[in-house]
């Protein structure tokens, strides 16, 4: 059992790391997600309550016009913000920030209560098999309860200390919820698996269950886990299982209606939105703020760019050791498994690979962490007990008492291998905590533009940012500074003819340029977003002749006395991991060095650009004659080089000297070819068995200012282009 001061004390020190900043970033909408609740929040309404004239139609009454979520969160957030003003007397209805804020409490107390759930499931089924003592003396049996209760500490401080549980409860989104939820269904299934009584965990689960999908719609995976338990609590008899499954199903789809109800009254707005959030995530849509994406492994990212950074490097390290060789005999241990997997594996291979879509499975790693913890503290006593019974043989044989002094010097030792493994394993989640005890990192960098950089001046910046910057911050007066802020259309750099002349103009005339986070810079591949890259490359070496005058981070930290001790840079982790709440913020500024701003202003306009479309190295060549003249050319024989052909090609040095290339097809049919990325005029003969079948001059992207599409008149298998 704890004793009380330590109790009293994690407690606190538990609530403090779940509200310390809780307002983070207001009054401004920082977290995208976020915000959508909380203007769902903001427009419900109903008018159900009044005279019947005014009843408003079902569709409308407490319609949040919001599908990403179910309604349970919003709901939660509405009544508890109507209680607050009735107990106050205020008759407004909802502002934003008071919906934020309702969100974010309402994650924080999730939060709050998982880490007691996940403490109930160390108590319930690990700290009561991990010190198994075959020894029933008094002096065992005390032994027992310190280690226990010293065990009980360091896992409760892994639970307080875990960043992602420090992050997702100061976001007003489901992520805290849809934790708890699954946290509560594993443990009551690890009940059941022990319990003779299915009905004592049955209608719990299946409320909560249903409370889950009422919070989010993906929340149905949950149910494998139930499912499969009660199954084997059945018996895998047919009949019984079949009625006891549908019964619990038919009452988690009847709670979640009660709690979620406009996903069947407002069916169509319901189904509309999950078409197109579907669409994202399997990547059948592929929207800008998912191009990190593209090409992303599966499960290697998981275990690179997410794993390690929500969890901390020693975490994840003891987590998947426990997942891995822990005993696969312990029931307990397995169901921890089972509901790991059977959540991990579907999402791992979508095509949104965001954090939150592994949110429900953190607190799983959480346990194996301790389990590992655990099962390494008892490696250690059966290690210093040999070289303790050896001494203790010794020192009786001697006569000598000082035998019982190794046994105390042992249980120091015991105590210090805790300290030390549960120190290094927390040391992520304190850094974390800055992040909220700090100012806003966008506040900081808006005060030293203000400050810093003269009003009127020109700035380019990047679209489809959270939050652009400056934003004055709170109770902070800004002077007038009339910024010219042009933020512009990156995402499209590539695929838009009209934009780099236009970005080319935007560098020429800007004093400072902007990034605001990662989201752009990091996520769009070379071989598919070379003028982007060059950009980014250009701008970083000094090339388009800016250099950085600032930069702004919180990466999480720990400083003692104003100084720095430990700093954790977790950019490189996938973005919504630190966009929302941390971004990197860098500035650049125009360095008076106008020959090199017009060199660089050609090589944008011009698109003289070395990049890897340009290597022709591993292409075979043949001769080939057209008509009365000979050409050399290179040999598209592959989808990839199909798709590449003389993209980003100015004259035939660019190609090694050949005149052209030759497209080779399996199959006859009609073909089409455009000058996207195309920056010299080529002559196309259109090819079927070695016969001109038809001839087009398709133009530069630069001749015809926008992209032209050219087909076959009849079918082909083979194509020729001819550099002019």
């Amino acid at each position: 059992m704890f004793k009380k001061f330590p109790l009293i004390f994690l407690c606190v020190l538990l609530f403090y790391t779940r509200f310390v900043g809780l307002d983070w970033g207001l009054p401004y909408p920082m977290h995208p997600d976020e915000r959508n609740m909380a203007v769902a929040v903001q427009q419900l309404t109903c008018k159900g309550l009044g005279p019947i004239a005014y009843l408003q139609p079902l569709t409308e009454c407490l319609n949040p016009h919001f599908f990403a979520y179910g309604q349970f969160p919003i709901y939660l957030a509405y009544f508890g913000i109507l209680i607050f003003h009735f107990l106050q007397g205020i008759k407004a209805p909802p502002g934003f920030i008071e919906a934020t804020m309702a969100l974010r409490t309402i994650s924080a107390l999730a939060s709050v209560a998982n880490a007691f759930v996940l403490f109930r499931i160390i108590e319930f089924s690990i700290l009561d098999f991990q010190f198994s003592n075959k020894s029933h003396s008094k002096n065992s049996k005390n032994k027992k309860l310190n280690e226990n209760w010293l065990l009980k500490i360091g896992s409760f401080l892994v639970l307080i200390f875990s960043p992602y549980f420090i992050q997702f409860s100061h976001f007003g989104t489901t992520e805290s919820l849809l934790m708890l939820f699954y946290s509560f269904i594993i443990y009551e299934c690890i009940k059941l698996i022990q319990n003779k009584n299915l009905n004592t965990n049955y209608y719990l689960l299946a409320t909560i269950s249903g409370i889950a999908i009422a919070t989010k719609v993906s929340s149905v995976l949950f149910l494998a886990v139930p499912v499969v338990f009660i199954g084997i609590k059945t018996g895998l008899r047919s009949l019984t299982v079949l009625f006891t499954l549908s019964r619990f199903i038919l009452l988690t789809m009847l709670v979640s209606i009660i709690f979620s109800p406009h996903n069947i009254i407002s069916l169509e707005e319901f189904a509309g939105s999950m078409n197109y959030e579907s669409a994202v995530a399997i990547g059948s849509y592929v929207a800008f703020y998912t191009k990190q994406f593209v090409n992303a492994p599966p499960l290697i990212f998981q275990l690179t760019k997410i794993f390690p950074f929500v969890l901390g490097w020693p975490q994840f390290i003891l987590s998947v050791l426990g997942l891995l060789v822990l005993s696969w005999r312990d029931k307990r241990i397995n169901v921890l498994r089972f509901a790991f997997i059977v959540f991990f594996l579907p999402n791992a291979f979508v095509f949104a690979k965001w954090t939150r879509f592994m949110t429900p499975i953190f607190p799983i790693l959480s346990l194996f962490t301790i389990l590992t913890l655990c099962k390494l503290l008892k490696v250690f006593q059966n290690k210093f007990s040999i070289i303790n019974d050896q001494f203790s043989i010794i020192y009786r044989k001697l006569k000598i008492e000082r035998w019982r002094c190794i046994e105390n010097w042992k249980l120091k030792i015991d105590h210090s291998i805790v300290f030390i493994l549960i120190t290094i394993v927390i040391l992520p989640g304190i850094a974390y905590l800055s992040i909220y005890q700090t100012p806003d990192v966008r506040f900081r960098a808006s005060k030293w533009i203000y400050k810093y950089i003269s009003p009127g001046s020109k700035i380019l910046s990047e679209t489809a940012n959270v939050i652009d910057i400056p934003i004055p911050p709170p109770n902070y007066h800004p002077p007038i500074a009339n910024y010219q802020i042009v933020s512009f259309d990156f995402y499209n750099l590539d695929q838009n003819p009209t934009l780099p002349p236009q970005l080319n103009q935007f560098v020429k005339t800007a004093d400072y340029i902007f990034i605001p986070s990662r989201r752009i810079f990091a996520n769009h591949p070379k071989l598919q977003y070379p003028l982007l890259n060059k950009y980014y490359q250009d701008l970083y070496s000094g090339g388009l002749g800016y250099e950085k005058v600032a930069e702004f981070t919180s990466y999480p930290k720990i400083s003692l006395f104003g100084k720095t001790i430990l700093e954790l840079p977790d950019e490189g982790a996938e973005e919504t991991w630190s966009v929302f709440d941390h971004p990197v913020i860098r500035i650049y500024k125009k360095v008076s060095n106008s020959k090199l701003q017009i060199t660089n202003d050609k090589q944008i306009t011009n698109n003289k650009i070395q990049n890897p479309q340009l290597d022709f190295s591993n292409y075979q060549t043949t001769n080939y004659q057209l008509q009365t003249t000979n050409y050399h050319l290179l040999i598209a024989d592959t989808p990839q080089k199909w798709e590449k052909g003389l993209m980003y090609v100015q004259n035939r040095e660019d190609i090694g000297g050949y005149d052209g290339m030759i497209f080779m097809f399996p199959d006859s049919k009609k073909r089409s070819f455009w000058n996207k990325n195309t920056f010299i005029d080529l002559d196309i003969y259109w090819m079927n068995d070695d016969k001109i079948a038809g001839t087009t001059m398709l133009p530069s992207i630069e001749k015809s200012k926008d992209t032209i599409i050219t087909t076959s008149s009849s079918e082909v298998n083979a194509v020729i282009e001819i550099i002019q």
